[in-house]
């Protein structure tokens, strides 16, 4: 008996061993980030100020939450007889489900579905569909690590499966050919992967069976944008008739996906008749919507089989983490604005306030004062698999170089809030430009479209003039 549980012992020692090895041998992207020149400072070049958020979330966001919540409802009515469930997705979905039921509680109101949650992601939702669709799913998979390498791709994936890599991987890209020729490989490592991904099918498939038991029709509910995690279930897991409420839908200029006709921007959407209408100004700063809803617990990863039940990885989420926190300051004053007297007001003074708030975002979002960005800056973002764990919404510029300005603009999550960073006295010719051009009557989409292209032309003619 001494002799097995010394044996357990050495062979607990070995793994954590293994496990330590892999990761002084696979290192996350941001340990080289500095390589490629991506060294910005983690601290943001305007102190945030919580006070001014959670003024501009109460008066600006507020209105804007509340007439989502109020479309919301009127929108399921359209499933009401179609053996539907209104289900808020995790993560941000699940302070939307908080925001609607404050929304029927102010107002008296009882939801028209019943309401649950589904705990999932898009990385988790490829991971559970890619061993039926390799070839489709795979590029997917990758482009969530791609700042990364192969080696901490699958360091990531393998985590605590006693499985040794090979150095090499720690130098090789992450793409689908790469990637590929890992997972078809007739060798240990291609079959430890190729396990790992049957068991994520499995344990999707038999968490979905027993979420989705007696429901027809999912009707997911999530900030958007492009609907990407639910393209994945309606292609894999037809016998389901998935639809999408979400905050906004956004084509990122590329034209709508297959998928676009089951989902529906409640709030904004980029696929009007015209795509300069106030609201869509928020696709520029999509992260004021994001961030209020972002809570403290890790996103879904995968799923793990138990006992015959599907389970997400790290379990359920704790409902404690959804009400604002000392952090919050944003979702603090959208909370408030529900919790005032216009929370409870009818549906045409919900609408006007919504709107009257959505053409002042637009003008702060395009052509922000200086003086502004304490107020608009979200907290730095949780970035996807494979890149930077901490992404200041703006930068601060280590160096006052032409050079670094430029590529400021081009690297910052706000733009228009960058050019007031980097350009102090140029940024009110050029973000001014642009309001004004996007107002243009049924121009929207394509002064956007001349706008990137144009941008993207001036960088790269400066960077080439400046090396």
């Amino acid at each position: 008996m001494t002799a097995a549980l010394a044996s357990g012992s050495l062979e607990d020692r070995s793994l954590e061993e293994l496990e330590a090895s892999l990761d002084r041998r696979f290192l996350p992207p941001e340990a080289y980030s500095h390589l490629a020149g991506d060294d910005w400072p983690q601290d943001g070049p305007v102190a945030a100020d919580a006070d001014a958020q959670r003024r501009f979330a109460r008066d600006l966001l507020g209105p804007v939450f509340l007439q989502f919540c109020q479309r919301l409802h009127l929108a399921t009515v359209a499933f009401a007889e179609r053996d539907a469930r209104l289900l808020f997705a995790a993560r941000g979905g699940l302070r939307l489900r908080l925001l609607y039921e404050l929304w029927c509680e102010r107002t008296g109101t009882v939801p028209v579905l019943p309401v649950g949650d589904i705990l999932i992601s898009r990385v988790a939702a490829a991971k559970g569909c890619l061993e039926q669709d390799f070839e489709r799913v795979a590029p997917m998979l990758v482009k969530e690590f791609a700042a990364g390498s192969l080696g901490y791709m699958l360091r990531c994936l393998l985590r605590g499966r006693g499985i040794d890599l090979p150095d090499v991987l720690a130098h090789c890209p992450v793409k689908p050919d790469s990637f590929a020729a890992v997972y078809h490989a007739d060798d240990a490592l291609g079959r430890a992967v190729r396990a790992y991904f049957a068991e994520q099918a499995d344990a999707l498939s038999a968490y979905l069976d027993e979420l989705l038991d007696g429901v027809k029709t999912p009707v997911l509910v999530d900030s958007g944008w492009t609907g990407g995690t639910q393209a994945l279930l309606m292609r894999h897991f037809p016998q389901w008739d998935w639809h999408g409420l979400y905050f906004g839908r956004w084509d990122y200029g590329r034209g709508p996906g297959p998928h676009f006709g089951h989902i529906f921007g409640v709030a904004v959407d980029s696929l009007e008749p015209y795509a300069n209408g106030p609201g869509q100004a928020l696709f520029a700063y999509h992260h004021l919507i994001e961030d209020p809803l972002e809570i403290a617990a890790p996103s879904v990863e995968g799923y793990r089989l138990e006992a015959g039940r599907g389970l997400p990885e790290g379990g359920a989420i704790d409902p404690a983490v959804l009400p604002p926190g000392a952090d919050d300051a944003m979702f603090q004053g959208i909370v408030d604005h529900f919790r005032s007297p216009a929370g409870a007001g009818d549906f045409m003074a919900v609408e006007r306030r919504a709107h009257a708030a959505y053409r002042r975002l637009r003008r702060m979002i395009l052509w922000p004062r200086a003086s502004e960005l304490p107020g608009m800056q979200v907290r730095p973002r949780s970035a996807d698999f494979g890149r930077s764990l901490s992404v200041p919404v703006l930068l601060r510029l280590p160096d006052a170089s032409l050079k670094r300005r430029l590529k400021s603009v081009g690297a910052a999550l706000w733009k228009p809030g960058q050019m007031v960073v980097a350009f102090p006295r140029l940024h009110h010719l050029v973000n001014g430009g642009g309001y004004l051009l996007r107002r243009i009557p049924f121009a929207g989409r394509h002064v956007d479209a001349a706008l990137r292209r144009g941008t993207g032309l001036a960088r790269r003619v400066l960077g080439r003039l400046l090396r």
